[in-house]
């Protein structure tokens, strides 16, 4: 083989894997049942009746499910699917106050794995409690 085919064959091959290794990083956190670069709420289990967010939200109050019910107060499940790597942080009540719980990009979490006392709006627990969403970079806070 001429040092010429040898060169050409080494600099495909290396163009390859450089191209492979930029699509790679750009692939977004997807979570599931939620499309790319949205924070999803789920009325119940993930994939049921859902509302997607692009930004954050100071208060659901006007927000509702695509079943037609408020967000408010109202959601079981969450779903991160952020293009940017931004954390969801759900909040008890309207501006961002009281921490309820925040979804990793590209994670989730169920509505089994969100404590609940049946009572919705009440600030104990975790479901049906959700009022706010900050979208946040990465913190040291443990999310799902």
């Amino acid at each position: 083989m001429s040092m010429l085919k040898k060169f050409a064959t080494v600099a495909s091959t290396a163009a390859l894997l450089v191209g492979g290794g930029i699509a790679t990083a750009s692939t977004a956190s997807a979570g599931p049942s939620c499309p790319a670069g949205y924070h999803c709420l789920f009325e119940g289990s993930i994939g049921s009746s859902v509302h997607n967010f692009f930004n954050s939200d100071p208060n659901f109050t006007d927000d509702v499910f695509s079943s037609g019910h408020g967000v408010n107060d109202n959601s079981w499940s969450a779903s991160n699917s952020s293009t940017g790597g931004y954390e969801s942080h759900y909040y008890k009540d309207a501006n961002y106050s009281n921490f309820d719980f925040c979804v990793n990009p590209g994670s989730s979490v169920s509505h089994d794995q969100l404590s609940d006392d049946f009572v919705d709006g009440n600030g104990i627990g975790q479901r049906d409690e959700a009022s706010s969403l900050l979208l946040r970079p990465t913190t040291s806070v443990s999310c799902f």
